[in-house]
């Protein structure tokens, strides 16, 4: 009788199951990737991943139990053709193990027509890393095969950040500690948009781990993680779903379209090119193709949604060889089609669409992509309109841009509120006015005054949703945000609270000490002025009876009075029916300035 229970004979006789859970886009929610997860025998005490590795451990057989979940991990996503790359979990120091043979890995692969491109190594440390040359032994040993790196279980306290910074993987993987709950959690938050601007800065990809709910994926997708994994997109199964079919709510859904103008959606490259059936065969797409010059794909679609993809040149290669038309003219086109075809829904942005077609990789780089509306084919997408239209509204947004902080200026303003209003979307316009600016300009020159201005400008930009949130620049220390996020008063809340750290280190510590500056005003008379703050005049658009942006613009200017007349940072929200102070919260109290200091040192 097989004994379950024994590690020896599980390992020996490769009674391992392999789960795949899908890695997708963050915007797109395309899966682009699996993670291979390990299970012992059901009926076994060793089925669970942890215990099974931990009796290998002990056993001293990990790298022998590690190297059969390997090949039944690359034995099942090869026979189940599986699109995008394949992790799989490596601990370092089965590199010591004394039976470990290099190059193991790599003759698996070559067994099952998989490249090393194909593969991610997940460096996976369950106990405290200390031997910091071992992990680079790891990383350096793997890379020289060609391998991606990837890093797991970053800000659990195993020193991950200085393993970043030596190793510098493809992929670190963020903990789920700092994943639950994070809509609801400022420090996790805070700290993942610290993660996301480090991994931009060297280079490297995030991947959220854990994600369960709606909550935390819209919150880690605004914040700029690059790619999710968790229960709320898919289980680990060992048959996989290849396409995930969830929507985001309707407001959601709404979002791109009217933060961002119709000409700078997918929409408007489909090329409206009949698709064929997974049945039809070779010759009668090839005769398709003959009667339609410029076509350079054909979509393969059932039930309307897109199976695959027909590239001409492709397909004309294989019935160019010798007796190509005798080995395929008959067969059904769904033989010889790309059964993994880029698909972006019609209202995603253009910028997104980009980044999803060059980082394909670079054999299927010119190929045509597949627009859809609601999961149902829309039509075709070229690379070369693509890239037309990104070089038409690079040259548009550079004309309009403010010069110093790169935002857009007046007219890109207008055109976006017109927009929401003209759509009666539901959306708040906010006001930006500095106070103490020009003191300051006097003061410290207008060099100093630049750095104010561009450090407003970034941290806007920082805290606002990339999808929803429009940011502009008026001119001079004047902002204007037109907020879709729902969550736009932490937001502007965070934003407001971060400028007021950072600005003080603007000023010299005399000036700091003193809360801020003693000099002569407009009218030439000396006075006292706090450190810089900014009062907001916010709108909630869609309350309103108004017709244009001039008229939402006179709405402001009585809101950002009562804004002004309020000591440091303030926001107040006019609604249908009232005018509200809603920053600072009630309970706060203004700050003290130390006007005797101020006077001393101005003397």
């Amino acid at each position: 009788m097989i004994d379950h229970n024994d590690i020896f004979t599980i390992i020996k006789r490769q009674l391992i199951s392999t789960f795949f859970q899908p890695i997708v886009e963050s915007s797109s929610q395309e899966v682009v990737a699996f993670e291979a997860l390990s299970r012992g025998p059901s009926d076994s005490r060793l089925h669970a991943p942890m215990r099974l590795f931990d009796e290998a451990r002990q056993k001293h057989c990990l790298f022998a139990l590690e190297n059969a979940c390997r090949q039944k991990a690359i034995e099942s996503f090869t026979r189940q053709q599986l699109q995008g790359k394949l992790f799989i979990n490596v601990t370092p120091d089965t590199l010591l193990q004394a039976d470990h043979r290099s190059g193991q890995t790599l003759d698996l692969l070559k067994n099952y027509q998989m490249t090393p491109e194909q593969v991610v190594i997940e460096l996976t440390e369950h106990t405290p890393m200390h031997d910091f040359s071992l992990m680079r032994h790891a990383v350096r040993h793997y890379q020289d095969m060609g391998f991606a790196i990837a890093l797991d279980d970053l800000g659990t306290g195993y020193s991950s950040l200085r393993l970043w910074s030596e190793l510098s993987p493809n992929y670190v993987k963020v903990d789920r500690h700092f994943v639950n709950h994070i809509h609801q959690d400022k420090v996790k938050r805070d700290f993942v948009r610290f993660i996301v601007e480090i991994a931009r800065a060297v280079g490297s990809q995030l991947i959220a781990e854990g994600i369960e709910t709606q909550e935390e994926y819209i919150t880690l997708r605004d914040l700029g993680v690059d790619y999710m994994q968790g229960y709320y997109f898919a289980r680990p199964q060992p048959t996989p779903q290849r396409r995930l079919t969830f929507c985001l709510p309707e407001q959601e859904q709404r979002a791109d379209i009217t933060a961002y103008g119709e000409q700078e959606l997918a929409a408007v490259l489909v090329h409206e090119v009949t698709p064929v059936h997974p049945q039809m065969t070779v010759a009668e797409v090839a005769e398709i193709f003959h009667q339609h010059p410029d076509w350079y794909s054909l979509p393969v679609i059932a039930h309307k949604r897109p199976l695959g993809l027909v590239v001409r040149a492709r397909l004309f290669n294989q019935l160019t060889r010798p007796f190509g038309q005798e080995l395929f003219g008959k067969k059904p086109i769904s033989q010889l089609m790309e059964s993994h075809p880029l698909c972006v829904e019609k209202n995603t942005r253009l910028e997104q669409v980009s980044q999803l077609v060059t980082s394909r990789v670079r054999e299927y780089l010119e190929d045509d992509f597949i627009i859809t509306h609601e999961e149902e084919y829309l039509g075709v997408g070229q690379v070369i309109d693509l890239l037309k239209k990104i070089t038409d509204l690079q040259v548009k947004s550079a004309q309009h841009a403010n010069p110093l902080t790169m935002l857009p200026g007046n007219v890109p303003i207008q055109a976006c509120i017109e927009q929401r209003i003209k759509q009666a979307q539901s959306c708040v316009v906010a006001y930006l006015d500095l106070d103490s600016f020009k003191p300051f300009n006097d003061v410290y020159g207008y060099a100093k005054g630049d750095e104010v201005l561009l450090l407003v400008a970034s941290l806007l930009k920082k805290y606002a949703c990339p999808n929803k949130d429009f940011v502009g620049h008026v001119g001079g220390d004047d902002f204007i945000v037109v907020y879709s996020s729902p969550d736009w008063k932490t937001r502007l809340a965070d934003m407001l609270e971060d400028f007021s750290r950072r600005i003080c280190g603007l000023y010299t510590q005399e000036h700091q000490k003193a809360g801020g500056i003693m000099t002569c005003d407009r009218y030439g008379q000396e006075r006292f002025f706090p450190l810089i703050s900014i009062s907001v005049a916010a709108i909630q658009a869609d309350t309103l009876s108004v017709n244009n942006a001039h008229e939402l613009s006179s709405h402001l200017s009585h809101v950002k009075h009562k804004a002004k007349s309020t000591q440091g940072n303030c926001v107040v929200l006019q609604t249908q029916h009232k005018m509200q102070i809603i920053f600072p919260p009630s309970e706060m109290c203004p700050p003290t300035y130390h006007l005797d200091t101020a006077k001393a040192l101005a003397n």
